[in-house]
């Protein structure tokens, strides 16, 4: 199938700009394996202990209509809000039940609070991997004649990779990579923040110091792994908001490969609200008809042309 096709037809040799709005389908369209699917294969190779205490975390907590989403990763970052669910109490007794406590042979390596690093580490690690994953995807591309954007162009892209940098020739300063970028600090997770459940801290003269550090170390992790995951759109919008106003200089915003996801939903209603006119390629129906309920809630007069890639 041809996609991007009109694309030339309508702005070629046109001396207006447009503002791109790049999602993974983008990179799908052009080779990149970018799907959370592969991500999953990836780190089964390097790290199936990891997947596992992942897998099981996803199991326990997150419900999905589709139970191959859960299997599959395919909704990776709605379920990252599991790290705000974490249960303290079982982290709690896990460091308590593998920690020595004989006074005359146990050091640090034997505490509950080392065991409470010890049994957590796999939360950050998640994310280490996940940017390394990215991080050795290669994004030169054989391009085609259906996106071949201006220099003077503004290019929003919610993708990590740098696959519009490596391929085409358009000034670096109009493109913002929303969530960061290849090389750099990523953000990735999801934007349902919830406050996690901490334990009880009590001090008084029958406290035990190891009760009471691994009760320490335990909320320590709860907040760390709470925040870790946090995408935080509504800052990041407003840090980014000059950028937005771009939109009302361009003629049309075009989006490519953005599914329009509850992740993405903040960013979305920004530029519907200042958009005059929106090409938009979809591959399923479902992304058409959530984009529409955003432009009737925000912006009712905009001129959308829909079209399916």
């Amino acid at each position: 199938m041809e996609l991007y096709s009109q694309i030339d037809i309508l702005y070629k040799g046109a001396n207006y700009m447009v503002f791109y709005v790049i999602g993974n389908g983008f990179d799908l369209h052009y080779g990149l394996d970018t799907r959370y699917s592969s991500f999953k294969e990836y780190l089964l190779d390097k790290d199936w202990e990891l997947v596992e205490k992942v897998d099981e975390l996803f199991e326990d907590y997150m419900t999905a209509d589709n139970p191959d989403d859960i299997e599959l990763w395919n909704t990776f970052e709605d379920m990252l809000r599991v790290f705000c669910l974490l249960d303290g109490d079982s982290i709690y007794d896990t460091a308590i039940d593998n920690a020595e406590f004989d006074d005359d042979c146990a050091g640090y390596f034997d505490s509950p609070s080392f065991n409470v690093d010890y049994y957590t580490e796999y939360i950050s690690t998640l994310k280490i991997e996940f940017s390394n994953w990215i991080n050795e995807m290669d994004s030169n591309i054989s391009k085609d004649r259906y996106f071949d954007p201006d220099n003077d162009d503004y290019i929003l892209t919610f993708n990590y990779t740098k696959t519009i940098e490596n391929n085409f020739d358009v000034d670096e300063a109009n493109i913002l990579h929303i969530h960061g970028k290849v090389g750099g600090d990523i953000i990735v997770g999801h934007n349902d923040y919830r406050e996690p459940d901490l334990l009880d801290i009590q001090w008084d003269e029958d406290s035990d110091y190891r009760d009471i550090s691994t009760r320490e170390a335990v909320n320590g992790v709860l907040e760390e792994a709470a925040q870790l995951y946090f995408k935080d759109s509504k800052s990041l919008l407003e840090r980014n908001k000059m950028f937005f106003k771009h939109i009302d200089e361009c003629e049309k915003v075009v989006f490519l490969g953005l599914s329009c996801g509850k992740q993405d939903n903040l960013y979305v209603e920004e530029i519907a609200k200042h958009a005059h006119k929106v090409d938009f390629y979809y591959y399923d129906e479902s992304s058409k008809k959530i984009f529409q309920r955003t432009c009737d809630k925000v912006n009712p007069n905009i001129e959308v042309n829909y079209l399916k890639w």
